[in-house]
């Protein structure tokens, strides 16, 4: 990649920011800002619609399919030495064993490493008065719970994490390791810290809370788990469809906080 092509990318990850920005602002617009509030999920939904259309676009000029970067984001692997050669090994021949010891160490993964994470922002979340003292969920009308439960954990999955971890992240990687001194680790590296000061960005923006003290523990909070995510994702790149997965059962987790209170 030269200097236009990493100028992309990181254009790329600020339209995305800007999008979601404005689509919030937008609601705050018709509706009113307290009034905006709830439907906040709905920006999230709008940006991920436009950047499913962007990633389709550049995807189509680089003749790669769409799954591409659900199913192998990674063309290549981290030299990590037998652990790598472990973790990466695939059988024509052992499919079904293969398949099932995918699973387990996902699983492995999920509890040694996921699932802590999650904890330790649901930790942070209430024990941090500014995050815990604001409220983000409330009442909407039945017809948007209806195509929120649709459509938050369909986007989430199909856009979200590919936007990052399987589009953005793996560019710059390349664009490092040809521009520095073909070390794949560290380039890896950098790419990571990139999309992952992005990806924390967008955390604590969404939802557009106007206070300084809250978008910045809103970002602290989200740093262990999507550091975890997009580490996983690079060290076992097959993983992504079990991250996206996940991820999806954390969107209808947050639109089961919508009906409890409808």
């Amino acid at each position: 990649m030269d200097n236009c092509s990493l100028k992309r990318l990181i254009t790329l990850l600020f339209i995305r920011i800007v999008f979601l920005v404005s689509f919030q602002l937008l609601f705050a617009l018709v509706l009113s800002w307290d009034k905006a509030m709830p439907w906040w999920p709905f920006s999230m939904i709008a940006t991920e619609t436009v950047c499913l259309i962007i990633l389709i676009i550049q995807l189509k000029k680089e003749k790669r399919p769409f799954v591409s970067i659900q199913l192998t984001p990674f063309t290549t692997f981290l030299p990590l030495g037998k652990v790598a050669g472990y973790l990466n090994r695939k059988s024509p021949k052992n499919r079904v064993p293969d398949f099932l010891m995918d699973i387990l160490l996902f699983l492995i993964f999920l509890l040694l490493l996921g699932i802590p994470a999650i904890m330790l922002n649901e930790f942070m979340s209430q024990n941090i008065s500014v995050l815990r003292d604001t409220n983000t969920i409330g009442v909407l009308p039945g017809w948007a719970l209806y195509l929120m439960i649709i459509l938050l954990p369909l986007t989430q999955a199909f856009v979200e994490f590919p936007w990052f971890y399987g589009y953005i992240y793996p560019r710059l990687e390349t664009y490092f390791e040809t521009a520095g001194k073909n070390r794949r680790i560290v380039a890896s590296m950098k790419a990571l810290s990139i999309t992952l000061a992005f990806f924390v960005l967008q955390a604590a923006l969404i939802p557009l809370i106007m206070n300084p003290c809250y978008i910045f523990w809103r970002a602290i909070a989200s740093i262990p788990l999507l550091l975890i995510i997009g580490f996983v994702v690079r060290l076992v790149p097959r993983f992504m469809p079990g991250v996206n997965i996940v991820h999806a059962l954390m969107a209808i987790n947050v639109v089961l906080q919508y009906w409890k209170i409808k």
